[in-house]
């Protein structure tokens, strides 16, 4: 039974509800009032993947912070997001409630690459932003598409930096697990394409349905070609049962490699106690890592508005997404339209948002970042590696 789209709205000064002011012709078809800007999403937020949900969170702390401030350009941020259950259908009937009724200034941090790859075409043909989603996905980046951008970097580029590591400690055969869908082909291309640089083919592969964790038939599958690493792409459930269940049949001396999507914190705690080597790639620094003021001004905000939660990767991402919105948001006139506010995207050069690397836009490129961190995961807990 399709479930009804669940909303939750983070509104203005803390936790007051607030209904949507009438808005004069042109700029409230934008989104715009005198008093707020709307912007919208859609995610996981019930599901086997809700955990992929919670950039909501670190959103919404910090556009709370901007609002007691007393907004941006004289107006609050107000957000919608609906409940898509990591399901196509409900994305695309969630995007399109979000521009045709609530009339969103833009969509921000929607989730996933079977899901978001679905709304592509309508954002360009409305002409509305499509800004830092929650996905590696290369169609999302290649060629650059006028109303979208992309703060992480690609999946390729993910799967690019972990052979590299991989090789350079003596890894050789190379197998991918992954999810049957957009996103898992997007990390097989490209651990693919990488291995073409050593001048290497995949040792193996085998792939599972999206929602699915039963995945005994693709660890015997990938066991009989005898691989140094498995290399995953897929959600949190699968990954593991593939790792426990693999190092229980004997793999225990393969490496098993996982992209930021699978959520490091969620992959941790499913993997509590057992004895694995398990890598994952990130693109970010760690939600922990002190040292840089963005983690810290995240970490306050988080206690501040949101202190049952605890810092993940995810909401981490979900507050950088919203401090880039409001820089851009900064470099508009008084009167935010969307065609200004992607010229003002295009016009970032060298945008320091507090994590050691800056932010860089272009009209030929609209990903804002390309640093990628190895981290190991032990005793439920994701390890920064220095090499």
């Amino acid at each position: 039974m399709q479930k009804s789209p669940f909303i939750f709205i983070v509104f203005l000064l803390g936790w007051t509800l607030f209904c949507i002011k009438p808005q004069s012709a042109g700029a409230a078809e934008q989104g715009i009032s005198d008093s707020s800007i709307l912007v919208g999403t859609s995610a996981p937020l019930t599901g086997h993947a809700s955990y992929l949900g919670h950039g909501i969170t670190g959103m919404n702390a910090y556009f709370n912070h901007i609002n007691n401030q007393g907004g941006i350009l004289g107006r609050t941020i107000e957000s919608i997001a609906y409940d898509d259950d990591y399901n196509p259908p409900l994305m695309i009937s969630n995007v399109q409630k979000l521009i045709d009724k609530d009339n969103v200034f833009a969509l921000i941090g929607l989730v996933g690459t079977p899901t978001t790859l679905t709304v592509v075409n309508l954002c360009q043909e409305q002409q509305i932003p499509m800004l830092f989603p929650f996905t590696g996905a290369i169609e999302l980046r290649r060629p650059v598409k006028k109303y979208i951008f992309n703060l992480r970097p690609s999946y390729w580029d993910e799967c690019a930096a972990a052979v590299d590591y991989f090789i350079k400690h003596g890894k050789r055969r190379f197998a991918v697990f992954y999810q049957d869908d957009a996103y898992g082909l997007n990390g097989r291309i490209g651990v693919e394409r990488r291995l073409i640089k050593y001048d290497l083919d995949l040792a193996a592969e085998a792939s599972y349905i999206r929602g699915e964790s039963d995945v005994e038939n693709q660890v015997q599958e990938i066991k009989k070609y005898n691989p140094d690493v498995v290399v995953m792409i897929g959600t949190a459930d699968p990954c593991s049962a593939f790792v426990r269940m693999a190092v229980g049949q004997g793999m225990k001396d393969v490496w098993f490699s996982n992209v930021s999507f699978v959520g490091g914190q969620e992959l941790a705690k499913y993997l509590l106690g057992c004895k694995a080597a398990v890598f994952a790639t990130q693109v970010f620094p760690s939600a922990s890592d002190t040292s840089y003021p963005a983690v810290r001004q995240y970490r306050q905000l988080m206690k501040t508005f949101f202190p049952k939660t605890e810092p993940s990767q995810i909401s981490l991402e979900g507050f950088l997404n919203a401090k880039l919105f409001v820089e851009a948001l900064k470099r508009n006139s008084n009167v935010p339209d969307r065609e200004r506010l992607v010229s003002a995207l295009e016009d970032m050069h060298e945008v320091d948002i507090g994590i050691g690397e800056n932010v860089n836009f272009s009209r030929i490129d609209h990903q804002g970042l390309e640093k990628v961190y190895i981290t190991r995961i032990e005793d439920g807990k994701i390890i920064y590696l220095q090499d």
